[in-house]
C-alpha cells in the first residue's frame, strides 16, 4: 500500500507540474510572488550605477545599496530598462520553464563581492543574450529573476516569442461529433 501511495504522489506531482499548478512550465504564468518584479528592478535596474570597472566606485555603490549578502550581482544600465523588460514579451524567445532568452545581446556589469569582508572582488563588463524568468503580474508579463548565461546560449528563432499564448487546441473530438449525447 505504501509503494502505491508513493507512485500515486509521484504521478500526481508530475501531472500538476505539467499543468503549471506547481511550477510554471512556460513564461508569463501567474506569479506566486507578486513582488518579484520590484525585487528584480531593485537588484538589476538601478539608476546611478558606475559606468566603468573601477572597484572603488562599485564598492561605494554596493555599500549604498547594502547588498553585500548577494555574492554575485548583475546590473544593466538604466537606459536599457525598456529593452530589458521587453525580453518577457516581444524582445525574447521562450527558453525553458518560465525563462525567456533575449533576441539581442545586452551589455551589463557583473560584480562579485566578499560578503564577509564587504569588499568588491571583481567587476566584469559582459555582453551576451540574457535569460530572465518572466511571470504574469497585474496582467503584464514581467521579469522576476536574472539567470546566468554561463554557456553563452543564443535564442532559438524557431521558438515562440515570450508572452505569446499557446496555440489553440481543438477540443472537439470525433466522439463528440458521432456521439453528441456523451
Amino acid at each position: 500500500m505504501l509503494s502505491f501511495m508513493v507512485i500515486f504522489n509521484l504521478v500526481l506531482h508530475t501531472c500538476l507540474s505539467d499543468l503549471d499548478m506547481l511550477h510554471p512550465s512556460q513564461p508569463c504564468t501567474e506569479a506566486e510572488n507578486k513582488n518579484g518584479y520590484n525585487t528584480f528592478l531593485s537588484r538589476h535596474l538601478r539608476k546611478g550605477i558606475p559606468t566603468d570597472l573601477d572597484k572603488k566606485k562599485w564598492q561605494k555603490f554596493i555599500t549604498k545599496l547594502d547588498s553585500w549578502k548577494r555574492k554575485k550581482q548583475s546590473f544593466f544600465r538604466f537606459s536599457e530598462s525598456k529593452s530589458v523588460i521587453a525580453v518577457c514579451s516581444s524582445g525574447g524567445k521562450m527558453y525553458k520553464g518560465n525563462l525567456c532568452i533575449s533576441k539581442k545581446s545586452f551589455s551589463f556589469f557583473t560584480v562579485e563581492v566578499n560578503s564577509i569582508k564587504k569588499i568588491v572582488k571583481s567587476v566584469q563588463f559582459q555582453k551576451q543574450h540574457v535569460i530572465l524568468a518572466c511571470d504574469k503580474i497585474d496582467n503584464r508579463c514581467l521579469p522576476v529573476h536574472f539567470d546566468e548565461n554561463t554557456e553563452n546560449i543564443k535564442p532559438n528563432n524557431n521558438r515562440r516569442d515570450c508572452r505569446k499564448s499557446k496555440p489553440k487546441v481543438n477540443t472537439t473530438s470525433v466522439y463528440d461529433e458521432v456521439f453528441p449525447w456523451l
